[in-house]
């Protein structure tokens, strides 16, 4: 398998461990291990999946290794 079609990094979004009514983001590596966790929670799950994925881009270049 190439590894072109594994994604750089991912993001999970998972219920808040002290309030599972918000949620909060975890990036992951291409090969599962955790980069990073948001640092607060969201109140929507569609929120905590967007900051996510800007964090990704801020840090990652759009995701991709270089």
């Amino acid at each position: 398998m190439s590894s072109d079609l594994i994604p750089a990094h991912s993001v999970e979004v998972i219920p808040c461990a002290n309030d599972p009514r918000c949620f909060r983001w975890i990036i992951r590596a291409g090969g599962g291990a955790v980069v990073e966790h948001s640092p607060y929670a969201f109140v929507t799950q569609n929120g905590a999946r967007i900051s996510g994925e800007c964090w990704i881009r801020e840090h990652f270049a759009d995701g991709v290794r270089g």
